[in-house]
């Protein structure tokens, strides 16, 4: 799936004295009513600040008061941010990527380092260059750990992730931003050169076919000053100079390196050379009859050799690439170097893609363990291009009769479902939609694509009774979504070329009750439990994305300083104007799921006068700081929590209107964009 670069993720210390320049995101409209990328308009300058506030209360979880004189949402865009709150901004996203991320405002010294090289390239008009030693090979343990010596959905999930990085990166500092991936396959080895070649070969077929357009590949002979470079070599004259890469290599080792001495003084090569002791021990396939002692010996030299070669690796790559800022898979307390996490996974011990498998549970989650430790009572391996890829809880959700179909998952969220053949036409009539309904609270979206028959009214209309009762609008059961080109301010703004505010649905269909308390009748919403949507015709690639943000996702990469237990208690208020004029106040941040009472973020982005031609939104926190608005927003925009959906043509979505929000870009009216939707309960 491409993506288009529509959202900064706008990181905040909670504790802001105020509403600093704009709250809302990036989506908005230029003069000419064309969605521009906003990176530029986002965040205030008190972004690194520490929390202010009494530090007894945040231990104890209260929420300050709202503060008065809420600023007003502005007529006119904010200027452009400087260069040097755009390098502020980016290394706050990379931050936030970091294994020991805690906060947005405490920076380590790392970051600082990083931020100052950002800011440089920013200065010179250059891209921001991001550089990691990473994915050298499969495991050679493949009884134990991993699947096979190729790729597999944990390579696959890692590139999306890094690639996301980037787009973060450039949205958040308005600037390309690329990640050279060096593979330090033939520094450590332990498995064939041929494996390791094949292995970076089909690494990088899998980040074209995953659309990774900022990630970048080089191999040693890149580094080493080699005859050929990597673009130039096939694998017969690769495997003929691999010992001339690793001399030229090892000539980069610094001079005096005494690894005994840095293992005693180093307390990174310490932890290293430990933690490569402990590694080799699963790695190595013992079946020689070797003595425990014995092959602690051994490992203890390899381990030694290990360092000694990374050394001289991680010198080379930083004479290479002195302007890049340097990444790591290992924690580290290395100032010139970024601990990032590769991939998302609800592990305690991070695990690298290429020492372990993908296990997806039914519920979602994703994780990372030895091949192994999963249990095949009920853990199904599923094969990906005729090769065993990852793991899958075994559920009646996956088991579809007389159909054979795929289940792709996107990221960071939702799942394609295909015919497995695709000459197989599988008319919309024969789908279980309660499966669908079913993976849909866990799986946010469930995409049905390459099914026939989907864009039928009457065939469509059925399959929403099939999922549940139909809650029919104004206009009817199915509400068509495109543009109608009415320039009436008071018009519906569903029905134009705009792009949207982060919502739920519910917040534009209210009803009116008694409340419980106080006997006095207010304004609630009348939340649809599901989305179902088929997509008439689809903007051209690149163009007419719709969003979805996760809560599960959302409540996993909140900072420390906030966990979903304390905005539980937040409350807000909404003033629109235009179409949807209301005033809804005392709206909970958090509910709890009808089904899985997990948390769901319920919520409306401020929608300030200058994005919109027609209604514009108000937001406020009741009982809060007013600076919760833009953690609201950052997160629910972060590319680790918010898919960017493309469309195709007769696409079927259905999403979990409780566990996702959604909102969509602007899209060009030169080719024409229509959905139509439905809402279940």
């Amino acid at each position: 799936m491409s993506v288009a670069s529509v959202q900064t993720p706008t990181p905040i210390s909670p504790h802001l004295d105020r509403v600093v320049g704009d709250q809302s995101s990036r989506l908005h409209l230029s003069p000419a009513g064309k969605q521009e990328n906003d990176s530029s308009r986002l965040l205030g300058d008190s972004l690194s600040q520490k929390p202010n506030g009494d530090k007894e209360s945040q231990e104890n979880g209260q929420i300050s008061e709202p503060e008065p004189n809420i600023k007003p949402l502005a007529l006119v865009p904010p200027p452009p941010k400087s260069i040097t709150q755009r390098a502020k901004d980016a290394a706050i996203v990379l931050n936030r990527y970091r294994i020991e991320y805690k906060d947005d405002w405490d920076f380590p010294e790392s970051i600082l380092h990083s931020q100052k090289q950002i800011q440089k390239a920013l200065e010179r008009g250059a891209p921001i260059e991001l550089v990691i030693p990473a994915f050298p090979f499969k495991s050679s343990n493949r009884a134990k750990k991993v699947l096979g010596p190729l790729p597999d959905e944990a390579e696959r999930l890692s590139l999306l992730h890094l690639n996301g990085l980037c787009l973060a990166i450039k949205d958040a500092a308005d600037s390309d931003t690329y990640l050279t991936i060096v593979s330090d396959g033939i520094t450590y080895n332990g498995v064939s050169d041929k494996e390791v070649w094949q292995y970076g070969q089909q690494l990088r077929k899998m980040a074209e076919q995953n659309n990774c357009h900022c990630i970048r590949f080089a191999r040693i002979c890149d580094l080493v000053g080699a005859e050929h470079e990597s673009d130039k070599l096939d694998e017969a004259l690769y495997l003929a100079r691999v010992s001339e890469y690793r001399n030229l290599l090892e000539a980069n080792t610094p001079s005096g390196f005494d690894i005994l001495d840095a293992i005693a003084n180093d307390s990174d090569i310490s932890k290293t050379y430990k933690g490569y002791k402990k590694f080799l021990m699963s790695e190595r396939d013992d079946r020689t009859g070797r003595s425990r002692s014995q092959t602690e010996r051994e490992n203890s030299g390899i381990a030694k050799a290990m360092i000694v070669r990374g050394k001289a690796f991680a010198e080379t790559v930083k004479l290479k690439y002195p302007d890049f800022v340097r990444l790591s898979i290992h924690p580290s307390n290395d100032t010139a170097k970024v601990s990032i996490t590769m991939l998302p996974q609800d592990n305690e011990i991070v695990m690298t893609p290429w020492h372990g498998a993908v296990v997806r549970e039914a519920n979602g989650r994703v994780s990372m363990s030895h091949a192994i430790l999963v249990p095949a009572m009920t853990h199904d391996v599923i094969h990906v291009d005729g090769r065993p890829s990852y793991f899958r809880e075994r559920s009646d959700v996956f088991d579809w009769p007389s159909m054979e179909v795929t289940f792709e998952y996107m990221y960071p969220c939702g799942i394609i479902i295909r015919p497995a053949n695709p000459t197989s036409v599988y008319p919309l009539s024969m789908v279980d939609m309660q499966k669908v309904r079913t993976l849909a609270m866990t799986c946010s979206p469930v995409v049905l694509r390459g099914f026939s028959n989907t864009k039928d009214r009457r065939t469509f209309i059925a399959k929403a009774h099939d999922l549940g009762p139909v809650l029919p609008w104004k206009s009817g059961v199915i509400q068509e979504v495109k543009d109608e080109s009415n320039n009436d301010p008071q018009s519906n703004s569903v029905v134009s070329a705009e792009a949207m505010p982060m919502h739920y649905d519910g917040m534009f269909k209210i009803i009116t009750v008694k409340d419980e308390k106080t006997g006095k009748e207010k304004r609630v919403s009348d939340t649809p439990h599901f989305q179902y949507f088929v997509s008439q015709s689809a903007a051209q690639p690149g163009d007419g994305y719709t969003l979805f943000a996760s809560s599960d996702l959302f409540a996993r990469y909140l900072p420390q300083t906030y966990n979903i237990n304390k905005l539980e208690k937040i409350k807000w208020t909404c003033r629109s104007h235009g179409f949807f004029h209301h005033i809804m106040e005392d709206i909970p941040l958090v509910v709890r799921h009808p089904s899985r009472n997990s948390p769901c973020i319920r919520w409306h982005q401020p929608w300030p006068r200058w994005r919109t031609a027609y209604g514009f939104a108000d937001i406020s926190i009741d009982n809060g700081s007013q600076s919760l608005i833009k953690l609201i927003d950052s997160l629910l925009f972060d590319r680790r929590v918010c898919l960017r959906f493309s469309w195709q043509e007769g696409d079927v979505l259905v999403s979990d209107n409780f566990a996702m929000l959604h909102t969509r870009t602007s899209f060009s009216t030169d080719h024409p964009r229509e959905l139509w939707r439905i809402h279940t309960s």
